[in-house]
């Protein structure tokens, strides 16, 4: 003869699936913030000093404007980098 046990309650693997997954999305935040980063550093680099000061960058401050702190910084890196059009 063959029990089956029906259960209305959520199964407790969902849980650990749910986790799971917000994991996986903290984690592919993490490396789009971090391309993003890497990528205003790049950019920043490849400009010369009298660009750089003409937008109000001193040279020696790329890598603090992509990966300081933003509340000590004069001016900040925009999140929506991706999203904005240039004309």
């Amino acid at each position: 003869m063959t029990f089956a046990h029906v259960s209305s309650s959520p199964r407790s693997g969902s849980a650990a699936t749910s986790g799971f997954k917000a994991g996986l999305a903290r984690a592919w935040h993490g490396y789009w913030e971090w391309q993003r980063r890497r990528t205003t550093v790049r950019i920043l680099s490849a400009l010369d000093e009298r660009t750089l000061r003409d937008i109000g960058i001193n040279p020696s401050e790329i890598s603090s404007y992509a990966y300081g702190d933003p509340e000590h910084r004069r001016r900040t890196c925009a999140a929506s980098w991706r999203l904005s059009s240039h004309a």
